[in-house]
Order: C-alpha cells, then structure tokens, then sequence
C-alpha cells in the first residue's frame, strides 16, 4: 500500500484552483516540499497539474482569443521550462526552496499592488522573453503565478485572460518538464503511477471547487489562501536557513578535522 500522506494537501490545492482558476501548484509545491525533495514534489504534481490545466482551458469562454493574443508566451514556456528541469535536477536543492519561498513573496506583494492605470502594449519578442522566463521558473521551483501576476498588473491584462494564458504557460512548461526527466532518466514511474491512481478523487474536488466558485465570499477566501502562503513561505525560509546554517556548521567542523589529521 503506497503512502499517501502527500493527497490532503494535493485535495486542498485541487480545490483552490477550482475556486480560483489557478493555484494548484502554487499551494501544493511549498506545502510539500516542507516533507520531500523538489523533484519527487514534481513528479508527485505532475500528471494532477496536466489534468486540471486542461480542464481549467475547456471550461474558460475566453482562451481562444488568451492564445491568440498572447500566444509567444506558452510556445517560449516550453523551451525555458526544458532548461529548468535541467537546473532543478543538477543543482543542489535548497538554494532552490529558498528561491520558491522568495517567490512566494513577490506574488504575495505584488497581488496588492494597484497595477496600471491603462492597459499597454507589450511587442511579443518581450512576450517571448517572459514565456523564456516562466517556464525556467516552472522548471526550476514548479510554479510561475507570480510572474503572470506581475506582468498582467504592468499591463493591465483582463483577469480572465490572464487566468487563461496562465493555465496555458503552465500546461506547456509541464511538457518540458516532462521533457526535461525523460532526458535525465529521472521519471520515476512508480511515482507516476500513485498519482494517476488518485487523480479521480483531485478531479472531483476540483470540480467542487469550480461549483462553489459562485458561491463562496472570494475576499475572505483569498485572505485565507495569502494566509496561508505567507505561513508556507516562512516555514520554508526558516527551514533552508537552518539547514545552511548547519551545513555550514558541518562544514566548519570537517575542515578542522582536515586540520587536526594533517598536523
């Protein structure tokens, strides 16, 4: 019987991305990363990432017109989510979850801001260039909302446009990643497996999370989610900082050791 200590919190980020239209890996990736290793966290998001993405576009009226306008966006996503997984599977780790709680940060500053008063034009080797980015991002730490947030606050991007070309970004980076592990012969297929045996039970969560999405005080939600975001990034923050620190420490102690046997 495999263990699945990791579903609750897989459920619960099903459900905010029903409420919301996106959120998934936002949640799911810095509240497991605090159990495990950042790949398995990929592997273990992967094929429910893939899924309610594609659900999220079917049942948005506005993605047609999302992809035609910003299509350069996801096409780059792929090549620099490729990249990302390559980064994510040969660098040592930490440095990364700080970088996701870091991320974490900026989404959580930048939704307050007021944004821009006009909407503006962005020529599409700049829309290029971000897809670049987002999907480095998705490759590296397993999220990209904070950049979309960003860029739709800098050019006052329609709230339902942007939940489309995030759900697509998303969608196509999952591609290189999937990319990226098969180059590496780091899919763990029994990994995959678990979660294709669960994924009925994230959908159906997901889809009561899109039935309430009408129904639920969205201010207080949101506030609750930032809560918890802000929570989850501090956990990390304090968690990578101890674990420098003793690194450090370790590493202090194995040089004096050198020292003392040389002597």
């Amino acid at each position: 019987m495999p263990d699945l200590g990791f579903l609750p919190i897989l459920l619960v980020g099903a459900f905010v991305h029903g409420v919301l239209g996106f959120g998934f890996p936002m949640l799911s990736t810095p509240a497991l990363i605090l159990f495990m290793e950042l790949p398995r966290v990929v592997l273990l998001t992967l094929v429910p990432t893939v899924s309610i993405n594609v659900i999220s576009i079917a049942g948005e009226k506005h993605w047609r017109e999302a992809l035609r306008r910003y299509w350069p966006i996801p096409a780059f996503a792929i090549v620099g989510s490729m990249l990302g997984t390559e980064v994510m599977l040969s660098v040592d780790p930490e440095p990364l979850r700080l970088s996701l709680a870091f991320v974490l940060v900026v989404y959580l500053i930048a939704e307050r801001l007021p944004g821009a008063e006009v909407e503006r034009y962005v020529p599409r080797w700049q829309m290029a260039l971000l897809g670049l980015g987002l999907g480095l991002m998705g490759g590296m730490i397993n999220i990209i909302a904070p950049a979309i947030v960003v860029y739709a606050l800098f050019t006052r991007m329609s709230p339902l446009l942007m939940v489309s070309v995030f759900n697509f970004s998303f969608l196509v980076s999952k591609s290189g990643q999937i990319l990226g592990f098969i180059a590496n012969d780091a899919l763990d297929w029994n990994v995959v497996k678990i979660t294709i045996w669960v994924l009925p039970l994230i959908l159906l969560t997901l889809w009561f999370g899109m039935r309430l999405r009408r129904k639920l005080n969205l201010k207080t939600y949101q506030k609750l989610l930032r809560t918890s975001l802000w929570l989850i990034a501090i956990v990390i923050l304090v968690d990578s900082a101890t674990s420098l620190l003793d690194g450090g420490q370790d590493t202090g102690s194995n040089s004096v050791k050198q020292v003392n046997l040389q002597r």
